[in-house]
Formats: structure tokens, C-alpha cells, sequence
């Protein structure tokens, strides 16, 4: 059985902060946002976003804490490269009460151990997102998916008019990430017709059989047929 630890409010949305053997929960007007039973799906989203830019020092943002398993995963990647990786990572969690969780409750170790080249901020990925930064990673893990289910302003993100506002935010080989939990495929027109190159993923629970995870991969430059195997990708 879940226990309740701690609530709090945010932006007119009541979070519940729930653990069970060690896992986190956070439920967001009773609605399940993250399960630290299945993350599968965010495990490989960070992977990703450590294995797609090319350069040896990449500018990364990452939108949406959550429970850390995106941002665990993209360290531990970056630090097993072949090379050694310099990369600057912005992390942008509009909910300080997450933050907070994550640094006393969910994650302490990891967030003790983060470097410099590192950055938790109570900010809204929107804000970080103009013409002028030149990401070459953005990971969107905001919701439940191209959809505004925690906050209605993250519907912002995932028009014609959010996505194009993050291509030209991206370095000319850049990539835009999105996790989802199902797939959408309006969604994909919408960022084709933004100029992207879009490929995708699809992540098994292995507790639900009837269900399965997406990850979107919208590249300014369409991947090679050798990277999208090598990253298990398809169109």
C-alpha cells in the first residue's frame, strides 16, 4: 500500500507525494503524474538525450524534474562515454515543492552529488526557450504527454506555435525529446509541419502488458538510417 507523505500546492493543482518500499509516487489532483515502479520509459529518455548530440560539450535542457530517473539517466550516460563529456545541464521544475521532494525525499544522494555543470531551477522550460540559446538537447517531460494535464499551460508547448519556438531554440543539429504516455499522431503532423524530423519509441511496462510508453525524437536534421538503428528509433 502507497503511503502519504507530504502535499503541496502548485499553481492552483494539489500534489500528493506518496512512497511504498523505497519508491516515490506524486499524484497531481489525484491523477498518477509519475510511478517510480515504472520507469522504464524515462530511463531511456535520458539515455538519449546523453547519446544524440554530437558535440563534446552539449548544451542540454531538460523540462520537468519529476522524479529524477530522466536526469539520472542522462548523467550516467554522459559519464560513461567513450570521451569525457562537458555537458551543461539545465533543469527547469516549475514546482519548487518537487524540487524540494526530490533534494530531502525522493533523490537526496543524487542531488548532493551533482556538479556544477548542473542546474535545478523553480522556472518554467518556456522561459528558457528563444532563438538565441542554441540547445542541442531539449527534453520535454513536463506531462503525461502532448497534452496539458497537470497545467494547462504546457498546451503552449505542444502547438505549432510551441514547437517552433523550440526548433529555433535547438543549434542547427539539434534535437527535441518528449516523452509520452501514448501516442499521438496529430501530434506528429503538428511537428512535421514545424520543420521537424520526427522518429519515435516505443517503451513496454512490464507490469501492463495492455500499455506502453512513447518517446518522440523531432530533429531539426533528419537522423541517418545507421543512427536510427543504432538508436533503436523509426519513422
Amino acid at each position: 500500500m502507497w503511503t502519504h507523505i507530504a502535499s503541496a500546492s502548485s499553481e492552483g493543482n494539489q500534489l500528493d507525494l506518496y512512497e511504498r518500499n523505497g519508491v516515490h509516487m506524486i499524484r497531481a489532483d489525484g491523477w498518477e503524474l509519475m510511478n517510480g515502479e515504472y520507469h522504464a520509459s524515462e530511463d531511456r529518455l535520458g539515455c538519449l538525450a546523453g547519446l544524440l548530440p554530437s558535440t563534446p560539450h552539449p548544451k542540454i535542457l531538460v523540462g520537468g524534474l519529476g522524479l529524477g530517473y530522466t536526469l539520472a539517466s542522462l548523467l550516467e550516460t554522459l559519464n560513461a562515454g567513450i570521451r569525457p563529456t562537458r555537458a551543461r545541464i539545465t533543469v527547469a521544475e516549475r514546482s519548487g515543492a518537487v524540487l524540494h521532494w526530490f533534494r530531502t525525499r525522493i533523490n537526496p544522494r543524487l542531488a548532493a552529488t551533482l556538479s556544477s555543470g548542473v542546474r535545478l531551477i523553480e522556472s518554467d522550460v518556456i522561459a528558457h526557450l528563444c532563438a538565441d540559446r542554441h540547445w542541442d538537447v531539449i527534453v520535454l517531460d513536463v506531462d503525461n504527454g502532448p497534452e496539458a494535464l497537470s497545467t494547462p499551460a504546457n498546451a503552449t508547448l505542444y502547438g505549432e506555435q510551441g514547437l517552433a519556438r523550440c526548433r529555433d531554440s535547438l543549434a542547427p543539429a539539434g534535437h527535441l525529446l518528449l516523452w509520452t504516455g501514448f501516442e499521438d499522431a496529430t501530434f506528429i503532423e503538428r511537428a512535421r509541419a514545424a520543420g521537424f524530423s520526427v522518429t519515435r519509441q516505443s517503451i513496454s511496462l512490464p507490469t501492463r502488458p495492455d500499455q506502453a510508453h512513447a518517446l518522440y525524437v523531432l530533429s531539426r536534421q533528419p537522423l541517418s538510417s545507421a543512427d536510427r538503428e543504432r538508436f533503436g528509433l523509426h519513422g
